[in-house]
């Protein structure tokens, strides 16, 4: 990684529709960098990406059960909302870099769920029990893959995952209306080929393999899991 070089802070891409189109075009530039500098670490590939119309864009970044996190520097007009689950970008500067982002799917109910029974996994909980969700897409530009973009990703998935509940809990599920909070959540994902970055992420945070898997185009995938108390 490289030197610590400026502060980063990490935030829910959180949208207005029409979706402005400065966002679009950030948005849409580091999935087709993370694509092109990096194909073999995600199952899309840049060729069928790059024809995606900027409305194509916009709806992935309003569908609802897209949860993306995205890491920009600097955020010199912005208040701090690390405890804020569902920050807007108001206050950001549009000088503001993207320099990455991560996609948390979700959350899932327990028959919804992708749990191979191969894998090596704790048996899935009860909805009562934990909250489900994805962990993919992550990417970092280089010049940014240093200690404070690690941390701050790494302190931003946790807040979000462990909080989301506090205001969502009676929407997050049909029938999750009287329900307690959930104990636990369940982040797991998949690590493609070169994709040491989410690699390293998942074992920072204590997540261990679970097994193997085969994944598009012929890549075998490394599905990591992590489970954390709420």
């Amino acid at each position: 990684m490289a030197e610590r070089q400026t502060s980063y802070s990490v935030d829910r891409l959180t949208a207005p529709s029409p979706v402005p189109s400065t966002w679009v075009q950030k948005f849409k530039s580091l999935r087709l960098e993370a694509l092109r500098s990096n194909p073999s670490a995600y199952p899309a590939t840049f060729a069928s990406e790059e024809e995606l119309t900027d409305e194509q864009w916009s709806e992935r970044i309003l569908d609802p059960r897209y949860h993306h996190l995205i890491c920009h520097t600097p955020r010199s007009a912005a208040t701090d909302t690390a405890s804020d689950k569902d920050a807007t970008m108001e206050g950001w500067e549009e000088t503001d870099d993207w320099v990455g982002k991560v996609l948390l799917s979700g959350p899932y109910r327990q028959d919804e769920y992708d749990a191979s029974p191969f894998l090596d996994s704790p048996a899935l909980g009860s909805d009562q029990d934990e909250i489900r969700w994805h962990l993919t897409a992550l990417y970092l530009q280089p010049n940014s893959r240093c200690v404070d973009s690690a941390m701050a990703m790494h302190e931003r998935i946790l807040t979000y995952v462990r909080l989301w509940t506090d205001d969502h809990l009676e929407t997050t599920f049909d029938h999750a209306t009287g329900l307690e909070k959930p104990k636990r959540a369940r982040i797991a994902g998949g690590v493609r080929g070169e994709n040491d970055l989410l690699a390293g992420l998942y074992e920072d945070f204590a997540g261990r393999t679970v097994g193997w898997a085969d994944g598009a185009r012929g890549v075998r995938v490394r599905v990591m899991e992590r489970i954390v108390e709420c």
